[in-house]
């Protein structure tokens, strides 16, 4: 496995625990990010899905994927950028920054391995 495919792969894991938590003790993480207690399904329905994208991760990473390594780049930037968005608009708390920043620097992070692995 090269190691800009570890990098997707240590993400995929962060999915797997941020969607285990969102579905079975989700408002683990509406105190943490200084939200009502959750009683809506959504949240759950949520983690769920990062669940799911816990296996794309995992399965692109194990088959060093490298067209979908790249993809993630631009994702995680994307929801970086949509976290500073909802706190610049007051729409959430500016916890969701942070949130954001582990998207972005994992992001950085696999940029650089993919460059230095000469596949961008």
């Amino acid at each position: 496995m090269s190691k800009s495919a570890k990098t997707v792969l240590f993400f995929s894991y962060y999915l797997f625990l941020v969607g285990l938590e969102l579905t079975f003790i989700p408002n683990v993480f509406t105190k943490t990010a200084q939200l009502p207690e959750a009683h809506e399904p959504y949240i759950r329905v949520v983690g769920i899905l990062a669940i799911i994208l816990g296996v794309y991760y995992y399965q692109s990473a194990k088959h060093d994927l490298t067209p979908f390594l790249k993809t993630t780049i631009l994702g995680r930037s994307i929801y970086f950028l949509g976290a500073v968005g909802l706190v610049v608009s007051q729409i959430t708390p500016p916890v969701f920054i942070a949130f954001g920043l582990v998207d972005l620097l994992g992001a950085i992070w696999t940029w650089r391995t993919l460059k230095s692995e000469g596949k961008m």
